[in-house]
């Protein structure tokens, strides 16, 4: 979400599920041909052939959310009311800048496979409509001197992007967690909270989470968590399924950083991912206020798409997939949202939806293991009988 290029620990700065396919098959495509070239057997090019086909078929069974230059993130799904359906998503280009202009033609969005009708696609960064955000800042032990510094220069450097009408609170934690702004939209006041941040002990990361997440209204307007962490998990009472239950039960999206190399990457990207929210890594901590400025101006220029639903209020689980096409490239991402206005009513089919989902992970992943050990075994058959055709010619 540029400072990305630079925020990252050993990854990409899109979504680790967001790969670019294309540049997959063409460097193994090049691989390929290279041992074609090398070989001069026609055997082999035909083989090659196969080989690049199959890869292909690797490739399609990966994860849906697919990049090619531009980085969509849908971050909250809102039904209120329903049928009509409002979508808030960030769209970005690779160096994390957002994308304006876009409108109805640069979007198309499907509900469980069948294409359903936009009533409008509505830019937010001059609207009337204001964000909620919580940050969160880890003060254990490990984020003494610098990285503290750093940390809290770039929580003000995200409020200096905050509008008059956006609110922001602040939350700190060590061991335990402390509120130390609610909700306001008064920047000055929120820059002495933060300078009140100090150094703790341990890592309730879970905990943070789940209090940031009880200080924003459930299902009023645009929310977010963000929450930043150097080290991993070790004193909360609530659970990583607690956390990510709580932020998809009331809509918030959690976009988590992860500081350093002895991040849980694992965790965070698991809870930024099925909230609706990004993970981002950052190596040192000079580099947070760029990427703290980043995420604020994606935010603020989210866009809220509108949509006529085809289903009905049947408290079960459907999907919407949204595909975005611009000059800067295309991407495509998806979601699940929960048909009733109580969700508690969909716990069971939250559970049975799991389960249904972890089968066909396993079947995804048993059929690529399949293509892969078939690529494999070609190429080494291919290989074996180049050599013996060679021999053959010589000892001709």
């Amino acid at each position: 979400m540029g400072a990305f290029p630079h925020g990252e620990t050993g990854r990409s700065p899109l979504h680790p599920l967001m790969r670019d396919e294309r540049l997959l098959q063409k460097a193994l495509a090049e691989r390929i041909a290279i041992m074609i070239r090398s070989r001069r057997n026609t055997s082999f090019l035909i083989r090659g052939k196969i080989i690049i086909g199959l890869a292909g078929l690797v490739i399609t069974l990966l994860p849906s959310a697919v990049v090619a230059g531009a980085v969509l993130t849908l971050n909250q799904i809102n039904i209120e009311r329903f049928p009509e359906i409002r979508i808030y998503l960030t769209a970005a280009d690779e160096r994390g800048t957002p994308l304006k202009g876009l409108n109805v033609s640069n979007f198309s969005i499907q509900e469980d496979g069948s294409a359903v009708r936009m009533k409008g696609v509505f830019p937010l960064e001059r609207g009337e409509e204001p964000l909620s955000v919580v940050l969160a800042f880890d003060r254990s032990g490990s984020m003494r001197g610098q990285p503290v510094r750093d940390a809290l220069r770039a929580g003000k450097g995200f409020l200096g992007e905050m509008r008059a009408i956006d609110r922001v609170g602040i939350v700190s934690f060590d061991d335990h967690v402390t509120v130390i702004s609610h909700l306001s939209s008064d920047k000055g006041s929120l820059r002495k909270a933060i300078d009140k941040i100090t150094v703790g002990k341990d890592t309730a990361l879970n905990d943070a989470i789940m209090k940031s997440l009880e200080l924003l209204p459930p299902f009023a307007g645009r929310r977010a968590v963000v929450v930043l962490t150097d080290g991993k998990e070790n004193r909360s009472t609530a659970s990583r399924k607690q956390v990510i239950d709580k932020a998809i039960g009331i809509g918030v999206p959690v976009i988590t950083v992860g500081l350093g190399k002895e991040v849980d990457a694992q965790a965070l990207e698991a809870i930024a991912g099925r909230s609706g929210g990004r993970a981002f890594f950052a190596q040192e901590s000079g580099e947070l206020p760029n990427l703290y400025r980043a995420i604020a101006r994606q935010l603020i220029n989210q866009y809220r798409v509108t949509l006529q639903s085809g289903k009905s209020l049947d408290s079960g689980w459907h999907r919407l997939r949204v595909r975005l096409k611009t000059s800067k490239g295309n991407a495509e991402v998806e979601r699940l949202y929960l048909a009733t206005l109580k969700p508690q009513m969909g716990t069971g089919a939250l559970n049975a939806y799991r389960k249904k989902t972890e089968r066909y992970y396993l079947i995804a992943i048993v059929l690529i293991s399949v293509a892969m050990a078939l690529c494999m075994a070609i190429i080494v058959t291919a290989l074996v009988r180049s050599k013996k055709a060679k021999g053959a010619e010589r000892s001709g």
